[in-house]
């Protein structure tokens, strides 16, 4: 979604390493209230095992442009 506006994204998907549902998704809401507004892209999140050294996340984002 290189170059698209926030409210281009139709779909995110957020890949986090030792996802805790408790933990984080307060915090993915305020990120996404924070960026989108009103605006709710379909969102999926992964919890994963592992991820290359140094990262926590990864968002994928799908935007219409």
């Amino acid at each position: 979604a290189a170059g698209a506006r926030p409210d281009q994204v139709c779909k995110i998907t957020i890949y986090i390493v030792d996802y805790n549902r408790d933990e984080h998704v307060p915090i993915i809401e305020d990120a996404q209230i924070s960026l989108f507004g009103d605006h709710k892209p379909a969102n999926v999140i992964v919890g994963v095992a592992i991820m290359s050294p140094g990262y926590l996340i990864e968002v994928d984002a799908i935007a219409v442009i």
